[in-house]
């Protein structure tokens, strides 16, 4: 009778063990979307840290209640997956997306056995089975459409991470998705960082160069956690990862250090905070030497935590001791802290892995740079307000002693001489404020037209990134956010370029050259073809040849090039031509672009050479074309008239003087 109880209590486990093997089996049906299987997985904590393979096999794993929440457990983990393919002949890809996993070890079973594939933080991509900046096993399948994975995951790092299975298509889909918006979040980093460097040039100041440097360590922080930096910067060096990441938190901590003494002007609001800021950097020194040796791995995350509740209340308090510039600060710091937060209570197990808690400290990282970034262009702002109060200062000046000599004239006119005597030395003050103030305004010329001009290079790469990514994006709602930011970098590109001629217009070193007419109109019309309508537009020139005219060409080709370009930018959708007639009146030379366009209301002619003006709200131009047209044609003597009927076209007629 006993032997009858135990063999049923056997059959009993066997069934349960049966049941619960057929429960934990996951089955592959929808090939559009992406499984997020954390609860579906089963789990093992290998408290001995020896445990191998044939070990596992023969250990019951107990069945995942949750998400993969084990914050920083320092034992390994081992994960087990039952999957079935409802899909026959579809490939399928399991991926986790945790970069930060030091080693992940991969055992699929084959029918020669279990295959072994590896991955992690610590090694080459020339070792994983699929080079990529997560962990991602192509799954391979039995006759009958099943599969048995299992994973090991060791390492120090936090241990919280999803665990996704996907088709083909979807996961690359979701790996071109991923690639783009950190080559979003990569990009500001970099125009920032050209952006200061653009400033720093100009004005010379240590705030900007040290800032640049908080820029590279964030970038290289972020290059290493991501997974980025050993895919493609180091990929078969994966030790620098350590070194990146971790050592460039200790120079981050010290720069900024810095860079808030300075920008804050802490020690004339706060001598604590200004002591206390001075002591990161001996703490910085140590940080960089405990992840060196390796003594401490942590040391440059903990430090970075400690500076960043210090460079908050630094900015705390010296708001509230009147420096207006460290809202700017406050706010920057408050976000990055908010995302630091969250990374860290997700690595803590206390919150899942989802895309909030994962990415929101790259959010708060790209606002804290430009926030900071923007905060030190006011401080440029504020630069060019101080010049202007100097200005009025100097216009002040003459009017008060313009008052005091009609005064001292009328009251005493013995006293004339005297009088004489103070205007002449009142005078030499104003001379020299106004050559003071013309120098600045020269400065600030050549500043902004640096500005100005090296800003193309990375408007240029911004829009070449958006044409490539349009040709790999197939989602229609992504392409038309893509068009968008296309048309927008555009209109900046157009802005750009009209403020870089407007500062040309202001350089008074322009020389004259012989115009030759002829190729200066094919010069103009062939750097449109770029433009949406110029295939539609019939070009018809009557330029006349041999004309002796001696100018500048940045005028001339300022003057034809915008004509030109409005005309075709406003051309009807059918038989549109453009008329460029250029010949010798008397003395003078005419010009003139007739086009059978849509026209310009009369309401609006009167203001369009105006600067930034534009005739309707639908018109995608920069508002400065015709603002550069006008000040070129007063810079060469010249007078322009505009015969314009909405519908039937425009008529531009400028005629300039042969001896100007």
């Amino acid at each position: 009778m006993r032997f009858q109880y135990i063999s049923f209590f056997l059959l009993l486990i066997v069934l349960v063990v049966k049941s619960t093997t057929i429960c934990a089996q996951f089955e592959l049906t929808d090939t559009t979307g992406i499984y997020r299987i954390d609860q579906q997985v089963e789990v093992l904590i290998d408290s001995s840290a020896r445990l191998t393979l044939d070990d596992v096999t023969a250990i019951t794993f107990r069945k995942s209640t949750g998400y993969l929440t084990f914050g920083y457990l320092k034992k390994p983990i081992w994960l087990k997956i039952n999957a079935k393919s409802l899909r026959p002949n579809t490939r399928w890809y399991l991926e986790i997306p945790a970069p930060f996993l030091e080693y992940v070890d991969f055992y699929q079973r084959t029918k020669t056995g279990w295959h072994h594939t590896r991955s992690g933080y610590y090694r080459a991509q020339s070792e994983r089975m699929f080079p990529h900046t997560n962990h991602v096993l192509p799954l391979n399948f039995d006759s009958l459409g099943t599969t048995d994975v299992y994973i090991q995951i060791t390492g120090l790092s936090p241990k919280t991470f999803p665990v996704y299975i996907m088709n083909k298509e979807v996961f690359h889909h979701k790996t071109r998705t991923d690639d783009l918006w950190y080559g979003v979040f990569f990009g500001i980093l970099l125009v920032m960082f050209f952006y200061n460097f653009f400033i720093y040039l100009s004005l010379k100041q240590l705030n900007y160069l040290l800032y640049m440097g908080t820029i590279v360590c964030t970038f290289l922080i972020f290059a290493s956690a991501s997974g980025y930096g050993g895919r493609f910067l180091w990929p078969e060096n994966p030790h620098i990862n350590f070194y990146t990441g971790r050592l460039s938190l200790g120079v981050l901590a010290s720069v900024l250090a810095i860079f808030t003494i300075r920008f804050l002007e802490v020690r004339k609001y706060t001598k604590g905070m200004y002591y206390a800021l001075l002591l990161l950097i001996p703490l910085s020194v140590l940080a960089i030497l405990l992840v060196a040796l390796k003594e401490m791995p942590s040391a440059g995350n903990n430090l970075i935590s400690l500076s960043t509740v210090m460079f908050i209340t630094t900015g705390i308090v010296c708001r509230v001791r009147g420096n207006a510039i460290a809202s700017y600060y406050i706010a920057a710091w408050t976000i990055y802290l908010f995302g630091g937060l969250l990374l860290t209570l997700r690595n803590s197990g206390v919150f899942d892995f989802n895309f909030w808690t994962t990415h929101f400290v790259e959010i708060g990282a790209a606002m804290e740079t430009s926030i900071i970034a923007f905060a030190l262009g006011d401080r440029y702002r504020r630069y060019k307000r101080e010049k202007e109060e100097i200005q009025l200062q100097a216009l002040k000046i003459q009017q008060n002693t313009n008052e005091m000599l009609e005064k001292r004239v009328k009251e005493r006119t013995e006293d004339l001489i005297r009088a004489n005597t103070e205007l002449h030395a009142n005078l030499a003050t104003i001379s020299k404020q106004a050559e003071i103030i013309e120098a600045k305004n020269a400065e600030l010329d050549g500043f902004f037209y640096r500005i100005s001009h090296d800003l193309k290079g990375p408007i240029s790469s911004l829009l070449g990134l958006s044409h490539l990514a349009k040709l790999d994006i197939h989602d229609p709602k992504a392409l038309d956010y893509l068009n968008r930011q296309h048309e927008q970098v555009d209109r900046l590109n157009q802005i750009i370029r009209g403020l870089i001629n407007l500062t040309r217009l202001n350089n008074t070193s322009l020389t004259r050259e012989k115009i030759d007419f002829v190729n200066l109109v094919d010069t103009c019309i062939n750097s449109l073809q770029g433009l949406s309508k110029f295939q539609n537009v019939r070009f018809v020139k009557d330029v006349e040849t041999g004309i002796d005219y001696e100018a500048e060409w940045v005028m001339l080709n300022a003057i034809m090039q915008n004509l030109i370009e409005n005309s075709i930018k406003y051309s009807r959708e059918t038989d549109a031509f453009v008329r460029i007639t250029i010949r010798i009146q008397d003395d003078s030379i005419l010009l003139e672009v007739e086009d059978n366009g849509l026209g310009i209301p009369e309401e609006h002619q009167a203001k369009i050479f105006e600067m930034f003006y534009r005739a309707t709200h639908t018109a995608t131009g920069s508002g400065l074309g015709l603002y550069i047209l006008k000040r070129s044609v007063d810079r060469l003597k010249g007078k322009i008239k505009i015969k314009s009927k909405e519908g039937e076209g425009s008529t531009f007629t400028i005629q300039l003087p042969r001896q100007h």
